[in-house]
């Protein structure tokens, strides 16, 4: 659709918004708020504000203490609300722009600490100032010296036109093509040494309300396509078209904002918050990653078929470095709800079974006790070939979560990991889990059979 048809459609809207007369208390509260949220947030968040949409509404009901963020983004959010509020209050009637009300505006939005900075607020630039593009060139606003003539010449054309409308003149533009022509030629003078893009945005929503429309704001993704056809406008004779066209679809979404406010329709953040939802919950279907949350029983499971084959395997790995360590042993830390303690079993002594019976039936399983935490050290004691006679150990503890339990494995920095409850370990997977730790023990032996005799 043209922008001609765009414009058509605009005000055959804003007939429609306007048959309904005066709107409720309610709807425009709930317009006027939505307006504000959306118009401070996008619009201040294009100019590099830290606040988040949250955030904003914070600072909106008067909160100045958002924590960990710039007081000059809080207090120019603060001081951006109050500037549209006002605008917003007086809505639609006679207006005529000055140089007065725009350095006004200017100083409505722009808080700086510096004290050199300060007094450049609601003053025109005294220094050149430009910016690079989407293609990455430079474009020079207008000069300093140029300035004044500049916004004169502006405010005097976009004053006639006003009046040219007041006036039902038969030549005089339409409105919407008179607030975005002034967006336009406004970025283009950038009068001001910052605040040039919040001050233009404000400044064409005040001409757009006081002719009957909605204002506009830009979304996060919509900033490059804005930026690029400002841009071309800017260096390279782009057609205004395009951005009129942008523009109008804007003005469009605002319009129909107002529309589904006038019928019931929730137009707040929770109407966007049940379609993220709706969203999440349709992504989040599909088999569970967590199954049950931890007891007695999943943890005594999880003992069984995982951590003692862990530490089986450990051993059994080891068995071909004993012939060169005097002797190995085994210590099994433990806690269990209120109560902690050691199980030792001798290099001797591979009852695992025994260990499994005795203690996870009848501790964890027949009592319903939860294990807390389960600590393994396995040790080869005096290695043979160095008179210090150096020794190794592996160490694996668990640490039994609501939802999960946690392995840290030592000596190896690629743990620790996070294991559901009801997810059994294949051999392929304990093997992963074995390798790195003797890998570390077989590169240690060999650093110390390399000193050997130096």
């Amino acid at each position: 659709m043209s922008y001609p048809n765009k414009r058509n459609q605009i005000d055959s809207l804003q007939q429609k918004i306007n048959a309904e007369g005066e709107l409720s208390a309610d709807v425009k509260k709930k317009i006027n708020y939505k307006f504000r949220l959306d118009w401070n947030y996008y619009s201040n968040s294009m100019e590099g504000n830290t606040l988040t949409m949250d955030e904003t509404r914070s600072v909106m009901v008067g909160n100045l203490t958002v924590g960990g963020k710039p007081i000059k983004d809080v207090l120019e959010m603060k001081g951006h609300d109050e500037v549209i509020t006002e605008i917003m209050r007086i809505g639609k009637g006679e207006v005529r722009l000055s140089e007065a009300r725009i350095r006004e505006i200017h100083k409505g939005i722009m808080h700086e600490e510096d004290e050199e900075k300060k007094k450049k607020i609601g003053v025109w630039k005294t220094e050149p100032n430009y910016i690079y593009n989407y293609k990455n060139e430079r474009f020079d606003f207008v000069l300093p010296a140029e300035v004044p003539a500049r916004i004169h010449d502006l405010l005097n054309k976009t004053n006639s036109d006003i009046d040219a409308i007041e006036q039902n003149k038969k030549d005089a533009p339409h409105p919407i093509d008179v607030a975005l022509q002034f967006h336009l030629d406004y970025v283009i003078i950038h009068p001001f040494y910052d605040g040039n893009g919040r001050t233009a945005r404000i400044l064409t929503n005040l001409l757009l309300i006081s002719f009957g429309y909605p204002p506009f704001w830009v979304k996060t993704n919509e900033r490059n396509i804005y930026n690029q056809y400002i841009g071309d406008i800017q260096g390279y004779g782009g057609n205004p078209d395009l951005f009129f066209d942008f523009a109008a679809d804007q003005i469009l979404r605002s319009q129909n904002l107002v529309l589904d406010a006038i019928t019931g329709k929730e137009i707040s953040e929770l109407d966007d918050l049940d379609k993220e939802l709706a969203l999440l919950r349709a992504e989040l279907k599909g088999e569970h990653v967590l199954k049950t949350k931890a007891n007695s029983e999943n943890i005594a499971e999880a003992m069984e078929e995982n951590i003692i084959p862990l530490f089986m395997m450990l051993e059994e790995k080891c068995e071909g470095l004993k012939e060169f360590f005097f002797d190995t042993g085994r210590r099994i830390g433990f806690e269990i709800e209120g109560e902690s303690g050691q199980r030792i079993v001798g290099s001797k002594d591979s009852k695992w079974e025994h260990l499994k019976t005795n203690w996870l039936q009848n501790q964890i399983k027949a009592q319903g006790k939860k294990l807390r935490h389960i600590q393994y050290n396995y040790e080869l004691k005096g290695f043979k070939k160095t008179v210090s006679a150096n020794s190794f150990w592996l160490s694996v503890e668990v640490w039994f979560n609501d939802y999960n339990y946690t392995l840290q494995a030592n000596p190896n920095r690629s743990y620790p990991i996070q294991v559901p409850y009801g997810e059994k370990f294949s051999a392929a997977e304990l093997q992963g889990l074995v390798t790195p730790m003797l890998k570390e023990i077989i590169e240690g032996i060999k650093r110390l059979n390399g000193n050997v005799g130096k």
